[in-house]
């Protein structure tokens, strides 16, 4: 489904206090389940990286800048992402291979095979446990904040400076998974992305670490801003992209927005492909969206905006994680 816009809407809306009692439901439901949980523990370090909303915070290109940064810092030699699959036909513990198929695997999982080996599980601590069996030596659990099957050696809640937490209420009537203060009691440290434009620093509690980021463009790509676009993405924030794209100078003729995760279809690619050709332009969209779309006749019309996850102080992050994780790394 699209992200309702009163969720970030700073304007009075009824909707939010509508909808309060269903969301009491839905805390009340998220805090039994942590409650009843039982995570199980596993030779490999587990670094997790989740989202306290719902959706868009960049936690999939979080996942692989720091996958990057410690292979590129040898803190591991074969780490490996773990996710769920989400929105993929994927019921057991598998590893994803090069079929690239979005509906098999869905499309988180594709984008992050394409950096290093990944395997999907709906039961986080089987996937986990086929990880060690694969020869991996650490974890890499993309989306795992809110699961609570496989302990976590070191936690990082990504945070969206445009974002932030919206109007700072739970499902429906706001973005977040669970009420702030029991989201902000799951992290380790947090990992804020962009200009802090819902002061969201002054929510965090003060005596976990919190690190910046920056989400830009990926050097050498080949998207020209001479070119006219009609863009489309079907993500938890379609806004970011938009903004992305306009601060890339990027020039628009055309803007549609789909649900987060949409199952793209070829009556909406013809859609998108005939208002491309009459307006003389070609088409955009993420990474993300690029991996669901379907083979079609004109898919070379489409380009795609790749955007990366600059740290500001890697150092810092990758020494957390050392001491988090040194007991498991030198067993």
């Amino acid at each position: 489904m699209k992200t309702p816009a009163f969720w970030y809407d700073t304007a009075f809306s009824l909707c939010p206090a509508l909808l309060t009692p269903f969301a009491a439901m839905y805390a009340n439901a998220a805090a039994r389940h942590r409650e009843s949980s039982n995570p199980q523990d596993v030779p490999l370090p587990v670094i997790c990286l989740g989202n306290l909303v719902a959706g868009g915070s960049g936690k999939t290109p979080t996942a692989i800048a720091l996958f990057k940064l410690l292979q590129n810092r040898k803190t591991f030699l074969s780490a490996g992402f773990l996710t769920r699959g989400y929105r993929g036909k994927i019921r057991t513990a598998e590893r994803v291979d090069s079929s690239h198929d979005p509906v098999l695997w869905g499309d988180e999982a594709l984008l992050l095979n394409m950096h290093g080996p990944t395997f999907v599980s709906p039961d986080r601590y089987r996937g986990a446990q086929v990880m060690a069996e694969n020869g991996c030596d650490a974890i890499l659990m993309d989306d795992g904040l809110q699961n609570y099957s496989l302990k976590k050696d070191v936690s990082f809640a990504i945070i969206d400076g445009m974002m932030g937490f919206g109007n700072g209420r739970v499902i429906p009537a706001g973005p977040l998974r669970q009420p702030l203060q029991d989201g902000l009691s799951l992290a380790d440290a947090f990992i804020l992305i962009g200009e802090d434009t819902r002061n969201v620093r002054k929510l965090l509690p003060a005596d976990k670490p919190l690190f910046t980021a920056t989400l830009g463009v990926t050097a050498g790509t080949n998207v020209s801003s001479s070119v006219p676009y009609v863009a489309f993405c079907g993500i938890g924030f379609p806004d970011k992209f938009k903004k992305t794209l306009e601060q890339s100078n990027i020039t628009l003729t055309g803007w549609h927005s789909f649900g987060d995760h949409h199952a793209y279809t070829m009556k909406d690619i013809d859609m998108l492909v005939n208002e491309a050709l009459s307006k003389k332009s070609r088409l955009i969209t993420t990474e993300k969206d690029f991996a669901r779309l379907p083979d079609f006749l004109k898919k070379n019309l489409i380009d795609v905006l790749p955007v990366e996850i600059t740290f500001a102080d890697p150092e810092g992050i990758v020494d957390l994680i050392v001491a988090r994780t040194r007991a498991k790394s030198d067993a």
